[in-house]
């Protein structure tokens, strides 16, 4: 009988053991994107190689498109993007080109602050991002977004389909 407290017990600690391993070797936290605050900006732009842009600015809490309201969910969503993590980063080389960042097929300025979309990273799917001098791999989440036409970023309305 007393063997197996003492199997238990030995077996318990052993489990302790690990967990506390398993909890001491969990990896730090990804340093985010951007330092920004989305619930500072004020102005978003954004630019295509086709010409398009999107400018949306926050007057009073709301966010308009022009004059119209904008999808409020969509730019709360699209603002997450200054705090996702930067799975990656390296200092950005002369030669931007292998990236798909020269030139930028979308550049997108959160009030002064400037990020340029660029290719997929092939092995695994992460977007290139120029920012600061740096380019990042971020998670493909945010994309669907920055390429949405003018009208998706307006808000429904009962006069729209």
């Amino acid at each position: 009988m007393k063997n197996r407290v003492a199997v238990n017990l030995l077996l318990i600690l052993l489990i302790g053991l690990l967990g506390l391993l398993l909890w001491w070797s969990q990896p730090d936290a990804l340093p985010p994107l951007t330092e920004l605050d989305p619930h500072q900006i004020s102005r978003i732009t954004i630019n295509d190689l086709q010409g398009r842009e999107i400018a949306l600015a926050r007057s009073q809490d709301r966010w308009m498109s022009g004059s119209q309201a904008a999808d409020q969910s969509r730019v709360r969503q699209l603002l997450q993007i200054c705090r996702t993590p930067s799975l990656r980063r390296f200092d950005a080389p002369d030669d931007l080109q292998p990236y798909g960042l020269a030139p930028a097929p979308l550049v997108m300025r959160l009030d002064d602050a400037i990020l340029m979309f660029g290719d997929n990273d092939p092995l695994n799917g992460w977007r290139y991002v120029h920012y600061l001098g740096e380019v990042h791999l971020i998670a493909d989440g945010f994309y669907h977004h920055l390429v949405a036409p003018p009208e998706a970023w307006l808000a429904e309305t009962a006069g729209r389909p």
